[in-house]
């Protein structure tokens, strides 16, 4: 029986670099795909991609999409702390770190979790929109309004990255949560492609011949012929799955996910602690889906006949020889990733008992 979900990828190390800093990772079983761009001006960047796919291929995710947020946060959050201490061990305090970006789809929601400018992007009806906001010093005074987009495109801090794992001592996500169709392509991308190739070029590309490995190779093909300053990745994402636009459910998971940029935002400014941040999270991610599930009134092909539960997923700590063992902080977050579900049984359980009265 064929995956309900399939994707074609490719990363190529591209004209002007020596070594492929990205690495990739997709699993069309359980819809995860992730983008790394190991930092190119970090000693060793491509270690810190590599270590981020390594974690994806030995963790058993959740079937559950909130327990599977956290858990790809709190699994990358060790790895940060894995990496700054490899890098103070081993390379004398020299950083070491990559962006990610995360697509995942479990219980009929699609998910986007990033930290950097590698991008998640749209294509519906020809129309290509970027889902994911890059964390870099010109996106963010392009969104204060101190820079305009054509000023960002000539300024040289433009490859300042001001979120990466591995760099920073705290690590901050963004999350974007969407419905989806079976009219629905998705694109991940390392900044190989979206600085070689304007949206337009891709967006042609991908719409005229759809989800398929000749586009991935034409994208790439197109972006060597313009230069391939960097390493290049690219993952097309979409589903056999007949399923409808529903602008109903568009607007009520819109609601959930920009409640999940208020959260993040709160994470950030230092507003709320990291256990009440994953007890937030999960409550409204647990709404969305929900609330998505009660519009349908049905369930979703993507629920699994027996969901795994708090006792039977991981967040797994690193374990290369390149990098050192199990830390305190680790330790801690493994505790608060299992504290925080039984609270959010009960929230989610009594989530259900109220949709059951309104219907």
């Amino acid at each position: 029986m064929k995956n309900t979900w399939y994707s074609f990828s490719i990363s190529d190390i591209g004209r002007k670099h020596s070594i492929n800093q990205d690495a990739i990772y997709f699993d069309d079983v359980h819809n995860i795909w992730v983008v790394a761009d190991g930092m190119g001006g970090h000693k060793e960047g491509e270690k810190a991609s590599q270590a981020i796919v390594k974690l994806f291929e030995g963790t058993n995710f959740s079937n559950i999409m909130s327990e599977r947020v956290i858990q790809i946060e709190t699994s990358i959050r060790v790895l940060n702390t894995e990496l700054q201490e490899y890098a103070s061990n081993e390379l004398n305090g020299q950083l070491i770190g990559s962006t990610i970006v995360v697509f995942t789809i479990c219980q009929g929601v699609c998910a986007t979790i990033w930290a950097g400018d590698s991008r998640c992007y749209k294509l519906n009806n020809n129309v290509m929109s970027q889902v994911s906001w890059d964390h870099s010093q010109v996106a963010e005074l392009v969104r204060s309004g101190e820079m305009t987009a054509e000023q960002a495109a000539m300024s040289r801090r433009s490859n300042v990255i001001t979120r990466a794992v591995g760099a920073p001592s705290e690590l901050y996500f963004e999350h974007v949560l969407m419905p989806y169709s079976s009219d629905d392509i998705f694109l991940l991308c390392s900044d190989g492609l979206s600085n070689e190739l304007s949206d337009k070029i891709i967006n042609d590309d991908i719409s005229e011949q759809g989800c398929t490995q000749e586009t991935i190779d034409n994208l790439l093909k197109k972006t060597l012929i313009y230069g391939a300053r960097d390493n290049v990745s690219i993952i097309l994402i979409s589903c056999r799955q007949q399923k409808a636009p529903d602008t109903q459910e568009e607007e009520i998971i819109e609601s959930f996910s920009n409640k999940l940029n208020v959260l993040a935002n709160s994470l950030f400014n230092k507003v709320i602690e990291l256990p009440d941040y994953y007890q937030e999270m999960a409550n409204i991610i647990n709404q969305s889906v929900f609330s998505s599930q009660h519009l349908r009134e049905q369930e979703t092909q993507e629920l699994p006949e027996h969901q795994t539960t708090s006792e039977n997923f991981e967040v797994r700590e690193v374990d290369a020889e390149k990098f050192t063992k199990g830390s305190a902080s680790a330790k801690i977050l493994h505790r608060l990733s299992k504290n925080y579900f039984f609270l959010s049984a009960i929230a989610t359980l009594l989530i259900v008992m109220a949709l059951l009265v309104i219907s």
